[in-house]
Parts: structure tokens; C-alpha cells; sequence
């Protein structure tokens, strides 16, 4: 059997030490020597540099514990934030760190989806909820193919494909005096712009039974207030046309 013999590493302040006793040791031995005899003269060794500080650690998670972020807020964790939105499958479209509008529909859609007070804020629990696991959104029946639920007591839209989510958006159904029709249904025709009826200014709608649609608006609280159609903000009804999220032919379900 052959032993390779193991290399002693030394750090830069032993080997100091080591070489600061031998010459210690050298400078000593001179002494009584013949004063004719040439002595080799000592080179002083600097001690070593100090260790550079640690850098600070780098978050690649939501922190559990942390300040109320609001819309408005600009920071680091407002981008932790969102990534985990986006991971966990609420869909929002404002830039890096930005709390923008977008931001904090998708918030109130986790809040809803999750059954927490719809706050629109990164409050103590929702920020312990939201950090604490990964975990995709569901939708509640899987489909075959692309696939829409309108969750009318969450009041949020999920659209699916072959049972995985692929968004979760903040919605508004109708009003106790104009509800929302319930069942399934299919997208049978779509606008690309503005269209003015009886249930109000629609942007962009696809109709999914009679004059019944999804559609953008621009507002939507985070409860029903509708006149019975699917009220979404522009943005995320900007992005299921622009991306063609749900064309037409999609099942939608209501319930």
C-alpha cells in the first residue's frame, strides 16, 4: 500500500509567527561570535494585512419577519416580494422593486386565495403566510387543455393549463343585486377595444354567456361590485389579449 503524505497548510499569521521566532532565534546565535565573521542582515516581516469586513448576506427569500410594505414602497424586499408572487402564481407586471398598483392587485389576489384580510399590504401575517412555503397555486377542478375559473367567493380568476396554474388574477364578479351568472360556460366572442352596454364600459371583453364577459375596468375593489360581468384591472386584461391567454373557445367556469 503507498501512503501519500498529507501537506501541511499554514495561514499567513502562523507562518509569521514561525518565521519571526527563527529569526529571533538566528539574531541570537550571532552573539559571541567573531566580530569578523559576516552576518547575513535580518529582513524585517510585516505582520499580515487585516481580514477584509464580510460582505453583508444576500436574501434570495422573502424575510418572515420584516416592516408593513404599502404601495409606493421602492426596496430590495419589495422585489423578494414579488418573486415569491410570481413563484407562487399571482401574476403582476411592475418593474423590479417597484410596489406599484399591479403589484398590489396580485397581492390581494394571495389574500384572497389564502382567505387573509384583503389589505393590499405586506402586513405581519400576510408577509409570515406568503414566506413561509413556495407552493403553486391550484385550481380547484383540474382541465384537460386551457382551462378558466372564476372562484366567485375568493373573487379570483385562475387560469390553467392540464390542471397547473398558469396565473392568478384579482377580480370583482357582481354585486348581491347583479350577480354574476354561474356554470360553465365558453369564451364566444371578444372586442379589441372599448365596448359601452348596459352593464357598463368594458375594455377589451370576452364574452362568455350573452352580454356577460371578462373584461378590464378601471376599478377593482377587492369585492364584488360588479354589474355582473368579470371585472379585471386593464393591465391584466391588457396582457391576457396581448399574450392570447384565453382565446376564444376557452372553457370558463363559474362557481
Amino acid at each position: 500500500m503507498t501512503f501519500t503524505p498529507r501537506r501541511r497548510i499554514i495561514s499567513a499569521v502562523a507562518l509569521s509567527a514561525i518565521l519571526s521566532t527563527a529569526l529571533a532565534g538566528s539574531a541570537s546565535a550571532t552573539v559571541g561570535q567573531d566580530p569578523t565573521t559576516t552576518t547575513p542582515p535580518t529582513t524585517a516581516v510585516a505582520p499580515p494585512a487585516p481580514a477584509a469586513p464580510a460582505a453583508p448576506p444576500v436574501l434570495f427569500y422573502l424575510p418572515l419577519g420584516g416592516e408593513v410594505l404599502a404601495e409606493g414602497a421602492n426596496s430590495p424586499e419589495v422585489f423578494l416580494m414579488q418573486v415569491t408572487l410570481v413563484s407562487r402564481g399571482f401574476w403582476l407586471q411592475d418593474a423590479p422593486s417597484n410596489f406599484g398598483a399591479s403589484t398590489r392587485h396580485a397581492l390581494v389576489a394571495f389574500q384572497k386565495y389564502m382567505g387573509l384580510q384583503r389589505s393590499g399590504k405586506l402586513d405581519p401575517f400576510t408577509r409570515f403566510v406568503l414566506g413561509a412555503t413556495m407552493d403553486r397555486a391550484t385550481p380547484n377542478v383540474a382541465t384537460f387543455g386551457r382551462g378558466v375559473e372564476v372562484d366567485i367567493a375568493r373573487q379570483v380568476m385562475i387560469v390553467s393549463e392540464n390542471g397547473v396554474t398558469n396565473w392568478v388574477f384579482d377580480i370583482s364578479t357582481g354585486k348581491s343585486s347583479t350577480p354574476t351568472p354561474r356554470g360553465s360556460f365558453k369564451v364566444t366572442r371578444q372586442i379589441n377595444g372599448q365596448r359601452i352596454s348596459k352593464l357598463g364600459q368594458l375594455w377589451r371583453p370576452k364574452y362568455f354567456t350573452g352580454g356577460y364577459a371578462l373584461h378590464g375596468s378601471p376599478s377593482v375593489p377587492n369585492y364584488p361590485a360588479s354589474h355582473g360581468c368579470v371585472r379585471m384591472t386593464n393591465q391584466e386584461i391588457n396582457f391576457i389579449w396581448d399574450t392570447n391567454l384565453i382565446p376564444v373557445g376557452t372553457p370558463v367556469k363559474l362557481y
